[in-house]
């Protein structure tokens, strides 16, 4: 009988018992959400419905196209609309930023974060946007 060494197995990510939801955000416009499971990765929260069209189709879940990390829970800000709304305001789309209250990013970079829409609003008037 041949003597076969079994080869070594590449360590596997565990997934969490109970998987961490995506925390949707708005970056130059566009609602994006970092991958839970932490591999840096960014994934758009809307899809387009037609080729070369917006993005205007809410994704039912989170994939992360990096790692394959997948969720069904997003949370979502209670007043998106109104947020997306204030933002589109904005004529430069890298203006267009909402972070959610201590976001990752927004603490590590000095964001501000956890805006509300009236704060958003009383930014706009700050740089003259109506």
């Amino acid at each position: 009988m041949p003597n076969i060494t079994p080869l070594p197995q590449a360590a596997v990510p565990e997934e969490p018992a109970r998987p961490e939801p995506a925390w949707a955000y708005v970056y130059e416009g566009e609602w994006v959400a970092d991958c839970p499971r932490g591999c840096n990765n960014v994934e758009y929260l809307f899809t387009q419905s037609r080729m070369n069209g917006p993005r205007d189709v809410r994704r039912p879940f989170y994939l992360c196209s990096y790692c394959g990390y997948s969720c069904e829970k997003i949370i979502w800000p209670r007043q998106e609309h109104e947020i997306m709304r204030i933002l589109m305001l904005r004529p430069i789309p890298r203006n267009r930023n909402w972070y959610p209250q201590d976001h990752p990013v927004a603490l590590k970079f000095n964001i501000p974060h956890g805006q509300s829409p009236a704060d958003l609003l009383a930014e706009n008037e700050e740089h003259g946007v109506r």
